[in-house]
């Protein structure tokens, strides 16, 4: 009876710090799907699809700034409607933002983030670029750039630099509909990727 006492006393004091600290939890828990590393120059200036402009914004951003050596900007993302593939519009957006068509390069095959490398990795080597600044949003930084590194290898240099500017904010995300979707969705993706793996065909 003493044992079965002392079980509850313990889950009960779980119970306890868990609600106590449940915020410190769950901010430490969104915040570890952000990874960004110190910019540097590179070859070329990676922005991957999603969201409506913040990531198409800062990569021009990047690039106006001068961070691309080759003077390139890939813009990735395939099928979306129609004749429209997400680098389409994405090149749309750039040129009104001032990008000349010319430093703009496009991979319009891709549907998920996995195949966006296996895309990429063929522009990069045929205009042997051997290093890029990868943009993304910040909730799915960390697991873009650990794709990319893997599929990589040591072959190429993969900077992280996501938008500095985005709708979704890590405080407090687990208040808000949209910012639990995606750090829910972005845990699931990870779990996915823990489980199976990144498939790299690029040898095939």
């Amino acid at each position: 009876m003493f044992r079965f006492l002392k079980i509850l006393i313990v889950f009960a004091l779980i119970a306890v710090l868990l609600y106590v600290g449940h915020g410190f939890i769950l901010e430490k828990a969104g915040r570890y799907l952000y990874y960004k590393d110190e910019i540097k120059p590179a070859d070329v200036i990676v922005v991957l699809a999603g969201e409506e402009t913040e990531r198409v914004e800062y990569g021009v951003e990047l690039f106006k700034e001068g961070w691309a050596r080759k003077d390139k900007i890939i813009f990735a993302g395939g099928p979306l409607v129609w004749k429209y593939t997400w680098a389409s519009l994405m090149k749309e957006q750039a040129v009104s933002l001032g990008i000349p068509k010319k430093a703009i390069l496009l991979e319009d095959k891709s549907r998920t983030t996995e195949e966006d490398i296996l895309f990429l990795k063929e522009i990069l080597d045929k205009y042997g670029f051997k290093s890029c600044i990868l943009v993304t949003s910040p909730y799915h930084s960390r697991r873009a750039a650990k794709i990319f590194r893997k599929i990589l290898g040591e072959e190429k240099k993969v900077i992280s630099a996501p938008a500095e500017k985005s709708w979704f904010n890590f405080s407090e995300w687990w208040k808000r509909r949209r910012d639990r979707e995606m750090v829910l969705s972005e845990y699931s993706k990870f779990l996915w990727l823990w489980i199976f793996g990144v498939k790299d065909n690029s040898s095939a």
